[in-house]
């Protein structure tokens, strides 16, 4: 997101957002209905999500915000971002999509005060790391003065160990920097020093060639305003947890959680996880010394007003207050799905796990076949019970506890509102509104789970389509009308070609959330 200066450095920096804005997509693990439930699992109530007010500092061109507009139409949002051509943008997409529960203003985050008002949630993602101390201070002191008493406040920021080593990559790309140049030469600039040095480090410095090559890959896909404000910014200040957890408590601000589980996290033994333990004289001791074992670079951090009681590890009782959503696939033609009573399933990002309770199975099967949207708990344990042979009765402990030991390994979704995406094709499907949007300018656009999808030229111009007056026929005929006039290269497609890709990419809408119940 675009940083937030009042002071010396804000002229370079608001030069730099209003030259190359911030593409400010959806950020998933921003989500209040997210928040709420990675709280709920440390032991803490918060705010209905339903009927809640965001704070998001440091919105950019609004992407995220406006995602949670569309979801939660009865909830108020409120961006603040110190780029004015960041801010218009984000109230043209506001105005052009039709909702009007959110609102931009361009300002610093320094100058938010009592009057601006009191906020459920406040999110800051991408922002602290990229600001200097007085703004981070600012962003910390924000969230303390204008949270509520049950509130959650989310903030995003570099870390070390990782950062250590990342830093001497970034420092490198700075010295070869030109500011002078334009964007794309400048980020075509740092890839050619990053290939040329990686391909000249010798065969002994291993260590130094694996840390490029990781930065690399980590850069390979990156957008160039992401590779210019991640990379070539002036501004980037990474910070070792335990610090951020005491700056926080400075202004009254205790450490919740993290907003999403981690993988790598789970994966720890717990012997180990004892042995760190009898080291900590606190959680934060234990999660520094988490951030030690696992070299990590970035955090998303929850925080609360102190005082609160926080449960050290996540709870499974309050799986039964939430919705929980599959972000998995079975996948039967792994190798250990072959033998009796195992399953394989595959998260969205493709690490496997192996299943044999089969409760567990029948629960996730639920799911899947659920998607896109989710199942409340009771609907949950009813759709399980239903596929578990032999008459056994599901216990609701039981299964609280397997979904939060899949959502620990990112196999589920768990949230405290249902996904507002339509689970099944009406005769006149009706795309996020979002989407439509997005669809005109780009390829990838938001989903009504606040994921992106990548749509190609046909499914673009199909889902700018789906406002709820056309059927698959009107869509057909639309389509090849634009191939006629030439605004969709597609040759001179049959119409039973046509009508079976326009049925495909409506299922495809269908499952990737797309469409609104």
């Amino acid at each position: 997101m675009s940083a937030h200066v009042s002071e010396s450095p804000s002229a370079a920096l608001l030069a730099s957002y209003d030259a190359v804005p911030y593409g400010g997509g959806a950020i998933a693990s921003t989500r209040p209905d997210y928040l709420a439930a990675a709280a709920r699992l440390r032991g803490l109530s918060a705010p209905d999500v339903r009927h809640c007010r965001v704070l998001d500092l440091g919105c950019a061109t609004g992407g995220n915000l406006l995602s949670m507009a569309v979801t939660f139409p009865g909830s108020t949002f409120v961006g603040v971002d110190l780029s004015p051509r960041q801010i218009a943008s984000a109230r043209a997409a506001a105005q052009a999509i039709g909702v009007d529960n959110v609102r931009f203003e361009a300002m610093s985050i320094a100058d938010i005060d009592d009057d601006f008002g009191t906020f459920d949630y406040i999110v800051s993602h991408g922002v602290y790391s990229w600001v200097p101390a007085a703004i981070q201070h600012a962003i910390l002191a924000v969230c303390a003065r204008n949270l509520v008493p049950d509130g959650i406040a989310y903030v995003s920021y570099n870390t070390y160990p990782g950062w250590h080593a990342r830093g001497v990559v970034r420092e490198m790309m700075l010295f070869h920097d030109r500011p002078n140049l334009s964007p794309s030469d400048r980020v075509q600039r740092a890839r050619d020093l990053l290939e040329s040095v990686a391909k000249a480090v010798p065969k002994s410095d291993e260590v130094y060639a694996a840390v490029l090559q990781e930065e690399i890959h980590l850069l390979s896909d990156a957008s160039e305003s992401y590779f210019i404000h991640e990379e070539l910014e002036s501004e980037n200040h990474p910070i070792y947890f335990i610090d951020f957890a005491r700056r926080a408590a400075a202004v009254g601000l205790q450490y919740v959680t993290e907003s999403s589980p981690s993988l790598v996290d789970t994966q720890l033994s717990p012997e180990l996880r004892e042995k760190l333990r009898s080291w900590s004289a606190d959680n934060l001791q234990y999660e520094q010394y988490f951030d030690y074992v696992r070299n990590r670079t970035f955090r998303r951090s929850l925080l609360c007003h102190s005082g609160r009681a926080i449960e050290a590890e996540p709870m499974p009782d309050g799986v039964m207050e939430m919705w929980t959503r599959a972000r998995c696939y079975a996948d039967p033609d792994a190798p250990e799905a072959k033998q009796p009573g195992v399953e394989v399933f595959r998260t969205n990002e493709g690490v496997a796990a192996t299943m044999a309770h089969p409760l567990v199975r029948a629960a996730l099967h639920a799911l899947i076949d659920a998607r896109p949207a989710g199942l409340s708990f009771d609907a949950l344990a009813e759709r399980a019970q239903q596929r578990i042979e032999g008459g056994v009765t599901v216990s609701r402990e039981t299964l609280a506890d397997a979904m939060l030991r899949c959502a620990m390994v990112r196999l589920v979704d768990l949230t405290m509102a249902p996904p507002p995406c339509s689970p099944t094709l009406s005769a006149r499907p009706v795309a996020s509104p979002l989407a439509r949007f997005e669809a005109r300018r780009e390829p990838l656009v938001t989903s009504l789970v606040h994921s992106a999808v990548n749509l190609s030229p046909f499914d673009r111009f199909v889902v700018r389509q789906l406002d709820g007056t056309r059927d698959q026929t009107d869509v057909v005929e639309e389509v090849l009308g634009a191939c006629r006039r030439g605004e969709l290269d597609l040759g001179a497609p049959e119409r039973a070609e046509v009508e079976q890709a326009v049925a495909r990419a409506f299922e495809q809408f269908r499952l990737s959330g797309l469409l609104v119940s």
